[in-house]
Parts: structure tokens; sequence; C-alpha cells
């Protein structure tokens, strides 16, 4: 990442970390704010007609129900988890998408519908939590360890090396960018599945453009370098501004949070004195769904002198996508379906129990839909934004498909 300045909002050690080391410091990695303003070739007067075009085929085609397709072949899901202990802690336990609402209790539900125990553990400080997890894992002796929306490896690498002496493998769910993210190293890791963060970035941004009809994008970006599509979001501003409108948007100012600062204080300080500094921004991106619940507030109240201001988020959650059903400023997001996550991972780890290879991580993917007003109701039960609904992604077809390849089913 390019930026000039950087300041630490995150608690831990206060130092200037370059985006592919931040990956790298385990334990104390910690949330970056302040990265210098940003922006894309010279300014323009408008969007062309051309590139408008461009960006509503995007946002038309992220809003189409996705197909699901199997990850590897066939394995008996009961034979490999009978009398198996199953650990799983989310990388934060206040997030709906990943705690026992969304990812985790899905997956710790079906893995003791199948046969396995299930300890569910909490998460709510960071690495130091994660860390404290891992180490009951290992005491419990468990026979896998699920972790649910991609705690970083490099933070947690002693206990990674305890699990691996222990042959016990490790899952971590949620964890990559399609591809993989090679700023995350997997050492001590056994399986992985992947979200596409960056397909949701780029459709966000595409939505923006449609949103101010012309008017080029500047975008003020939140994102996290303790989750593993850290660099991977950004990487994807950065290309869906030279796709969508060259010359004339830009990113004007990106701050990083620790997970334990998401819709805290200082986040919610810092998006405040952006906003206010630079009256140019007329979007707000943030990678994590997690990021917007503080602000939507600080972004409202900053729409009055921003023309056109309007925020976008990636993460499917609950109460994030309930808020774009009414929020004037909070109109799109982008995210998978948390019983697909779960279940990717739940088959990740069903394959290495019954001593079988993991599935790559270009096939254990949840796949995105992008809502905005006019789906968002079928996000969530009756659209009340408590309950997980699978409508919008083929009324669930996928559990059946992943049960008939677990041959639960036929």
């Amino acid at each position: 990442m390019n930026s000039t300045y950087r300041r630490l909002v995150a608690r831990g050690r206060i130092a200037a970390i370059p985006v592919v080391a931040a990956a790298a410091v385990a334990g104390g990695v910690v949330g970056v704010a302040g990265a210098s303003a940003k922006s894309t070739g010279h300014a323009a007067a408008s969007v062309s007609k051309a590139e408008l075009a461009k960006a509503k085929a995007a946002v038309t085609a992220a809003q189409t129900a996705p197909k699901w397709s199997a990850p590897g072949a066939a394995v008996n899901a009961k034979k490999a988890l009978k009398g198996k202990t199953i650990v799983t802690f989310p990388i934060s336990s206040e997030i709906d998408a990943c705690n026992t609402k969304g990812q985790q209790g899905y997956l710790d539900s079906e893995a003791s519908a199948l046969g396995a125990k299930v300890i569910p553990l909490q998460s709510s400080t960071g690495p130091a939590g994660w860390q404290s997890d891992l180490s009951q894992a290992a005491t419990d002796k468990a026979s896998a360890v699920v972790m649910l929306c991609g705690p970083s490896a490099a933070a947690i690498a002693p206990q990674l090396a305890t699990l691996k002496s222990d042959k016990i493998p490790v899952v971590d769910g949620n964890y990559n960018q399609i591809g993989s993210n090679q700023s995350f190293p997997t050492t001590g890791l056994n399986a992985e599945s992947g979200v596409n963060t960056v397909q949701g970035v780029e459709t966000d941004f595409a939505d923006a453009l449609v949103n101010l009809k012309g008017t080029p994008a500047h975008v003020l970006f939140l994102d996290s370098p303790q989750v593993a599509q850290y660099s991977g979001a950004y990487g994807a501003l950065q290309t869906a501004i030279k796709t969508y409108c060259p010359g004339a948007c830009s990113m004007v100012k990106e701050e990083d949070f620790g997970t334990q600062d998401w819709s805290g204080p200082k986040e919610i300080a810092a998006v405040t004195s952006d906003l206010q500094a630079n009256p140019s921004i007329n979007t707000v991106i943030v990678t994590f769904d997690g990021m917007t619940d503080g602000i939507e507030s600080a972004v409202q109240a900053a729409s009055a002198n921003h023309p056109g201001l309007k925020m976008y988020a990636w993460g499917g959650g609950l109460a994030e996508i309930k808020d774009v059903q009414t929020s004037a400023t909070f109109v799109g997001d982008s995210g998978p379906d948390e019983k697909w996550d779960a279940y990717n991972q739940l088959d990740q780890t069903i394959r290495l129990l019954a001593g079988k290879s993991a599935a790559p991580t270009t096939k254990e993917v949840a796949p995105n839909i992008f809502f905005t007003k006019t789906n968002a109701k079928i996000f969530s039960v009756g659209g009340n934004g408590q309950a997980y609904s699978d409508q919008a992604f083929s009324k669930g077809a996928f559990v059946n498909d992943f049960l008939k390849l677990w041959e639960v089913k036929k």
C-alpha cells in the first residue's frame, strides 16, 4: 500500500507497517489509519455513458442468484464425524455473520446433527482471544478446530504449531480471497474456505457510480489488516477505479482498523474527521460489515454537506443489510450466504477427519449477491434482520447439495 502517512488506531504496538508486512505481525497486529489521500489520473467532469453502462451491467449481474458446484469428491460425513470433537470460534463474537447467529451457529448445528461433539468458544479481543481459544482446543484434545471469518494465521503461529504437533487439523473458514492471498501465509493451517471480497468491493464502487449518475466517485475507504482479505480489498478498489472511470474517480483517504475497534470510538472519530476535512468525498466504501454500524450516523450527518454521499459494504450481516432497506445513505451491501459459508467450512472439516485431502480454496467458495433496497428484504426472514434467509440464494438448494455430497441424502 503506497501510503505516505499512517497512524495506528487499534490497541497494540505503534509502528509504520507496509501492507505485505502487516499480515505477518503476530499477536500485535493492529489497525492502521490515516493513509494518505490517493487519486487516480486527472480530474474529469463526468463519467462517460459507456462507463456507466458497464457499471450498471456489473451491478445487475451481481444480483443474480449463484449456482452451487461440488468442491470435491463425495465423502461420508457421518463416518468422518462419529465420535469426533470440533472446537469452533469466530474472528469476533460481536459479528452476527460470524457468531452463533451466523456461520458458527450453522456449522455447529449441522456438525452436531451429523454426529460430532461441538465445543463453541467465543472471541472478542482480537488475536489474544484467538490464541486463547486455540490453546483451549489443544487442552481439550479436539479432533479439529474451525476458525470462522478469517483470523490471520500470522497472529497465531505458536498455537498453530502446537496443534500441528498434536495432529489436530485447523480449518480457517472464510479466510482467503479466491486465488489465495500470499500476504497471509497458510503455514500451520490444514484447510481454508474462500470468499470474494474483491468482487464485493468492485460491485460497491460500480453501484456508487450508478447512484452518482455520472459524477465521479471520490472515496473514503475503510479496511482492516487483521482480516485476510485486507490487501485484496484495497487492490479491488484500485482496479474498479481503473475499470469504470479512469482519470475521473479517486480514493481520497484510506483508513484501517483492527477488529477490536470496529464501530468503536476511534473509527467513528476518524470517519467524522475525514468527512469534515474532505468535502470532495461522496462515497464511503467499507470492506467489512462490522465496521459500518458505528459510523452510519456520522455518514448520514455528513450527507448534508457532501452531495450524493452514499455508503457501501461487504459481508452479509443481518443488521447491515436490514439497514440497507431503510437508510438514505447506506445503500448497498455485497455478501455471501452465511450458511453457505458455514457448509464450506464443515465440508473441509469432514474431508480432513475422513483422512482425505482438503478441497482447493478456489472450489470451496461462498459466492456474493449484491443487496440494495430492491432486494435487501429477501436476505433475512421476513425482511426483519433477525434471522438469515436462504431465499436469495436459490432458497437454500445448496444445503441439499452438500448433504448429497456427504452421502447423507440421495
